[in-house]
């Protein structure tokens, strides 16, 4: 999950969005500018975008739809009925590297930025998937 190029205009544009739903009620936005690409493979939900790769366990999908995206930025969203939680990103060795705290809206804006190539695993709550950083 990475972060998409901020706009250069000063208002945010609207975008198209890929959202993925979990059975838990939260959510992943991925802004179309990221491109993503959809497949399945092995019991995952593979979202391709431009520069990593995420599995999501089609075990705890609910559904994903599409939608506008006010700002550029993979993001996300807790379940309405939860406390936003801080999203925490490990490298495989089970190290913590990141800890991205939600904003007001309940929302955490995702990054890999500054980090280095290879897997790592993103948890928010009690709903963890891997992603590889191209």
């Amino acid at each position: 999950m990475l972060l998409a190029t901020v706009a250069a205009a000063a208002a945010p544009r609207a975008d198209t969005a890929l959202i993925v739903h979990q059975k838990s009620g939260g959510t992943v936005e991925y802004a179309f500018s990221e491109k993503p690409v959809v497949t399945y493979a092995d019991g995952y939900l593979v979202i391709s975008a431009v520069d990593a790769l995420t599995y999501y366990p089609l075990s705890n999908l609910q559904k994903f739809t599409f939608a506008e995206l006010s700002d550029q930025w993979t993001r996300i969203v807790a379940p309405a009925d939860q406390k936003p939680q801080p999203t925490l990103i490990y490298n495989v060795g089970g190290m913590l590297l990141r800890t991205l705290e939600p904003s007001d809206d309940g929302s955490t804006p995702a990054s890999l930025d500054g980090l280095p190539a290879g897997t790592y695993i993103i948890k928010n709550g009690n709903t963890s998937y891997k992603t590889i950083k191209r």
